[in-house]
């Protein structure tokens, strides 16, 4: 029999499928008619350039998935405490990006060759405005996912409208990025008008000293998912820098994006459900909450394995439909890349469940730093001899370590809790 608890997880987690299908399957039926009409070389100069606005957004959420999740769930009987989190946590993250458009601007004005350019970096940047007012963290935290998962489709799929009508020509690379950054920021204003008056959320002045205790606690899981976005974000990042052609970037690119939508749509559903019943179990009974932690961790990399093997089996049919002809290069390195399912999941697996879970952000932070360190010799190496294959086995070899690393780190936290 399933328990409430479990029924609940189970919930969450199939409304968390939602909201990743969402993310990427949406992106990836698009895939097909961008690839086509940009071509190879326009495909990979946009795809470098959402990965440089990326950072910013990794910066803007500044681990607010995690503690301020954590913080909506503990106090959400306290009314006035959920509106001092929620608008805190709203004007945290409108401070965070102010300053990332005052980085990002000296650096697309630097890199762009000409007009054109510099407004594609501008277009990709404007989806983080959508990130700034998306409160996903507040319905995670009072686990409403359905109304996330719902929101999200809606903001995905106007995205997705706008792509097919104003992306005709290989000459739309702007209004490509244009689209979805529009689409986050309709979201992100809807969402926030939902809150304020469905939810009781209306607005109240927050002290900064509220602001400060949140962006500090938020510090150690900023700190962790910034190397481990980095070191996800890297290859692009040191191949669209001058160390690959065009061509090669976007045979890369193809491959790139393929793997980590099916990464994401494996992993963040069952890690994201899973974690407030991790928590609530390491916190009633560390005995118990270790003999969870083991046990549905067994599930969690059996699941990824199917991935992965799928990955590897249906490589080629997977270019073929979803990037064409043109790209058929990329199932080589596909295939190469189809261990991340297994790899990447049981990275975050063991990072959230293991490590968050038992307010442990300072090992995740060190594990995080050596990985990206791995991340960053390994690629420059590899790469200068194996081309972009080397750029993935790179990337391959660092969740690897990563995995050893807090297996190891979690192992002596679990022996000295039961001394």
């Amino acid at each position: 029999m399933v328990d409430g608890e479990n029924k609940r997880v189970i919930k969450n987690a199939a409304w968390m499928a939602v909201f990743q299908a969402a993310n990427y399957v949406i992106p990836i039926l698009l895939i097909p008619y961008v690839s086509r009409i940009l071509g190879v070389d326009s495909f990979g100069k946009v795809t470098y350039m959402q990965t440089i606005a990326q950072y910013a957004t990794f910066f803007i959420n500044f681990g607010f998935e995690y503690t301020s999740t954590r913080a909506i769930a503990v106090n959400r009987d306290n009314p006035e405490k959920l509106r001092s989190i929620f608008w805190g946590t709203i004007y945290a993250k409108m401070l965070l990006t102010v300053v990332s458009l005052l980085v990002f601007l000296p650096y697309s004005f630097s890199h762009s060759q000409s007009t054109e350019e510099m407004v594609m970096y501008m277009a990709a940047w404007m989806i983080n405005v959508g990130w700034w007012l998306y409160p996903s963290w507040y319905f995670q935290g009072m686990e409403k996912l359905s109304i996330m998962s719902v929101a999200n489709f809606m903001i995905k799929a106007a995205g997705a409208i706008l792509v097919v009508v104003c992306v005709r020509e290989a000459s739309d690379s702007v209004n490509y990025l244009a689209s979805f950054s529009f689409s986050y920021i309709a979201g992100g204003l809807i969402t926030i008008i939902y809150c304020v008056r469905k939810e009781g959320m209306r607005r109240i002045s927050v002290t900064v000293d509220t602001i400060k205790t949140l962006l500090g606690d938020s510090l150690p899981v900023f700190l962790a998912s910034v190397f481990s976005s980095i070191t996800q974000a890297y290859a692009i990042t040191y191949l669209g820098s001058g160390h690959a052609t065009e061509h090669d970037l976007g045979i890369y690119s193809g491959a790139f994006k393929l793997v980590f939508a099916a990464v994401a749509m494996c992993n963040l559903p069952i890690s994201m459900a899973i974690f407030p019943k991790v928590s609530r179990e390491y916190e009633k009974d560390r005995e118990g909450g270790i003999r969870y932690f083991y046990k549905t961790l067994k599930i969690v990399v059996l699941i990824a394995f199917c991935f992965s093997v799928g990955m590897y089996v249906f490589s080629p049919l997977a270019v073929m439909l979803l990037l064409g002809d043109k790209f058929e290069e990329s199932t080589e390195l596909l295939r190469y890349y189809s261990v991340c399912p297994l790899l990447c999941t049981t990275s975050l697996y063991l990072t959230v469940q293991g490590l968050y879970a038992v307010q442990r952000q300072k090992y995740a932070t060190i594990v995080e730093a050596i990985a990206l360190v791995v991340c960053i010799v390994s690629t420059i190496f590899l790469n200068e001899q194996f081309g972009v294959r080397g750029a993935v086995w790179a990337f391959d070899l660092t969740v690897l370590t990563e995995i050893v690393l807090s297996f190891s780190v979690i192992l002596m936290m679990n022996r000295k809790m039961r001394n």
